[in-house]
C-alpha cells in the first residue's frame, strides 16, 4: 500500500508535465483524444519502467522482483518466510549479503553484510547521510506527530545539537526504581485475572508505555491500572492511525476533506489534545528546572527534565519546545513497541526453551536470593545478569524490534567483499537478513544465548553482525535505557513466575511475527502465555 502511493506521487507529477507540453493541443476533439491516449500510454510505461525494474546501475546486483515483495506485502506473510524464501536464495547464489528490493523509495540496497555495514555505519555522517524521508503532507496525522524536527530525521548541525543536548540525558538517566514499581503494578494487574493464561503482547504494551511516560517526560498513562483510560485511547487511537493506509494513498483526506470522515476526525481531534498535554508538561518543566526544583536521584529523573538541565549546562545550545516535543514523540514510539515487543519475544523464547529459562532463574536467585518477595534489582545488581544479557542480545538477534533502518545515500562508490554499489545509491542495513544470514551466523533459525557468552560466535565476528540498535553515530540512542528496562522486567519475572506456552498456540512452530511493507514487527495474534506463580 505504500508503494501505491508513492506511484501516485509520480503519476501526479508526470502528468502534472505532461499537460504542461500537451496542453495548447488539447483545445481540439481530435488533439485532445490522441493526446490523452498518448499521455495514458506514457504513464503507464514511466511507471512501469521505474517501478518494475531496478535503477540500471544496480541490476548487477541480485534483485527481490518487484511483484513477488509485493505479493509477500499484500498478503502480510509472515517475515520470516519472506526471508527464507526470497532472500536467502540470493546468499546461496553468492549475492554476499547485498541485494535489490521494492522499498517505499523506490528500489533499495539492503545491506546485511557484516563487513559492508561496518564500513557504512562507522564511516562519518556527511560520507552516509540519511536519505530524505517522505513523512507525508503537511496537517496529515503522521506528519503531525513524526514531521516535526526530531533528531531521528536531522541531519547535520541541527542533528548535533540535539545529539549534544540528548546524549547527556540518556547517559544519567538508568530509572531502574521506576521499572521495578511499575514491574510490581504489573503484577498486581496480572493477579487481577481471572485466569493465569495471559497475553504478554498487551500486557507489556501496557507496562513500556506507563515506563516511557513516566521516565520519559514524568507522566503516568496508568495503562496497567486503567488500558482503557484516555489518554492510553488518544496514543493508540493515533498510532494505528498513523498506519492507516488510505489515509497513506489520499492525503487530502486526512487535511482538505478529513471532515468526510467522522472517525478520522475524531482521531485528529485526539491528536490535538495529546499535543496540548505534552506542550503543557514542557512549559511546566521549563518552570521546575528554571527554579531548581527537580529534587530526587539523577539516574531516576525523567528524560525531559535532564536534557532541559542538559540545555542549562550547555549555554548556547537549546532545543525550542517544538522539538523537545518532536523529540519526546519519536522517544515514545521507540521506546513502548519495541520493548514491548523484546520482553514478549524473550518470554516466548524462554517458554520454548525450559532449560534456558530454567538457568536463567538460577542467575536471578544467585544474584537477588529466593526469598518469596518481590525484590527490585539495583543498577549494580542488573550487571551481574550476564547469562539474562545473553539471552536478550539472542533474542533480539532472531526477533529484531525494527527488520530495516532508515534509508542512507552513497556519496561515493563502495567497492568492497565483491560488491560494487555505485555512488547516489540509497541503502538500508537489513537487520533482519543480516541476523539470518546464514554465512554469517551459524544455524541462525535456532535460538542460542551461547554465541553471546565470551569468545562465543557473536566475539568472533568480523564486522558488525549484531545492529537491533544500529550502530555508530546513528545508534539509537535509548539502547542502554531499553535494555536496563528489560534486565530489570525480565529478573523480577523470572524470581515470581514460571511459564509456559498452550499447546495450542498459534506461534508453536515459530513467531507469527509481519510487518513486511512497514519493516517495523507487527504481531497480529496474541501472544499468550501460562504463568504459575513461584510464591
Amino acid at each position: 500500500m505504500i508503494f501505491i502511493h508513492k506511484l501516485v506521487q509520480t503519476l501526479n507529477t508526470k502528468a502534472d508535465v505532461l499537460v504542461k507540453l500537451v496542453g495548447p493541443k488539447l483545445r481540439t476533439k481530435t488533439g485532445a483524444a490522441s493526446i490523452s491516449t498518448a499521455v495514458a500510454l506514457a504513464l503507464l510505461y514511466t511507471a512501469i519502467k521505474k517501478y518494475l525494474r531496478p535503477p540500471k546501475e544496480l541490476r548487477h546486483l541480485a534483485t527481490v522482483p518487484y511483484f513477488d515483495f509485493l505479493s509477500y506485502a499484500f498478503r502480510d506473510e509472515l517475515f520470516e518466510n519472506y526471508s527464507k524464501d526470497k532472500v536467502m536464495p540470493l546468499f546461496k547464489k553468492g549475492a554476499n549479503g547485498v541485494y535489490v528490493r521494492p522499498n517505499v523509495i523506490g528500489w533499495n540496497v539492503e545491506l546485511a553484510n557484516p563487513l559492508i555495514v561496518k564500513h557504512v555505519l562507522l564511516k562519518p555522517e556527511t560520507t552516509f547521510p540519511k536519505a530524505t524521508m517522505d513523512l507525508g503532507a503537511s496537517g496529515t496525522l503522521i506528519h503531525q506527530f513524526l514531521g516535526g524536527p526530531s533528531m531521528v530525521f536531522l541531519s547535520g548541525a541541527d542533528w548535533k545539537r540535539h545529539k549534544k543536548i540528548a546524549n547527556p540525558a540518556f547517559q544519567r538517566s538508568m530509572p531502574v526504581k521506576i521499572f521495578g514499581n511499575l514491574t510490581i503494578k504489573m503484577f498486581e494487574t496480572m493477579e487481577s485475572y481471572d485466569t493465569n493464561t495471559i497475553d504478554v503482547l498487551d500486557l507489556f504494551e501496557r507496562l513500556t508505555l506507563d515506563a516511557i511516560g513516566l521516565a520519559g517526560f514524568d507522566f503516568d498513562f496508568n495503562a496497567l491500572g486503567d488500558k482503557n483510560n484516555k489518554w492510553v485511547h488518544y496514543y493508540d487511537s493515533i498510532k494505528i492511525g498513523m498506519a492507516n493506509p488510505f489515509f497513506m494513498i489520499f492525503p487530502a483526506f486526512d487535511t482538505k476533506w478529513v471532515h468526510w470522515f467522522k472517525k478520522r476526525q475524531q482521531v485528529h481531534e485526539n491528536m490535538a489534545k495529546f499535543k496540548e498535554n505534552l506542550d503543557n508538561i514542557i512549559t511546566e518543566k521549563r518552570a521546575l528546572v528554571a527554579k531548581n526544583m527537580t529534587d530526587g536521584l539523577e539516574s531516576e529523573k525523567d528524560l525531559l527534565t535532564l536534557m532541559i538541565e542538559s540545555e542549562m549546562s550547555l549555554g548556547g545550545e537549546t532545543m525550542s519546545n517544538e522539538e523537545l516535543r518532536s523529540n519526546l514523540y519519536l522517544f515514545m514510539l521507540a521506546g513502548h513497541d519495541t520493548s514491548s515487543n523484546t520482553l514478549a519475544f524473550t518470554l516466548y523464547e524462554l517458554a520454548q526453551n525450559p532449560e534456558i529459562q530454567k538457568r536463567a532463574r538460577e542467575e536471578v536467585i544467585r544474584v537477588l536470593g529466593d526469598s518469596p518477595e518481590d525484590i527490585i534489582p539495583t543498577l549494580e545488581q542488573t550487571k551481574q545478569l550476564t547469562y539474562i544479557n545473553m539471552i536478550m542480545k539472542e533474542t533480539m538477534r532472531r526477533h529484531p524490534p525494527a527488520y530495516n533502518t532508515t534509508a542512507r545515500v552513497a556519496t561515493e562508490d563502495i567497492n568492497m567483499a565483491g560488491v560494487y554499489i555505485p555512488k547516489g545509491t540509497e541503502m538500508c542495513l537489513d537487520i533482519y537478513n543480516l541476523h539470518h544470514n546464514p554465512d554469517v551466523w551459524m544455524d541462525p533459525y535456532k535460538f542460542d544465548p551461547e554465541r553471546f557468552a565470551p569468545g562465543g560466535e557473536a566475539d568472533k565476528q568480523q564486522g558488525i553482525a549484531w545492529a537491533p540498535f544500529s550502530n555508530g553515530a546513528r545508534q539509537c540512542i535509548g539502547m542502554n535505557f531499553s535494555l536496563v528496562e528489560q534486565r530489570v522486567v525480565l529478573s523480577m519475572l523470572l524470581k515470581k513466575y514460571t511459564w509456559t506456552l498452550p499447546a495450542d498456540s498459534p506461534h508453536k512452530e515459530t513467531l507469527q511475527n509481519r510487518g513486511i511493507a512497514w519493516g517495523l514487527v507487527i504481531t497480529k495474534d496474541k501472544l499468550d502465555l501460562i504463568f504459575e506463580k513461584r510464591y
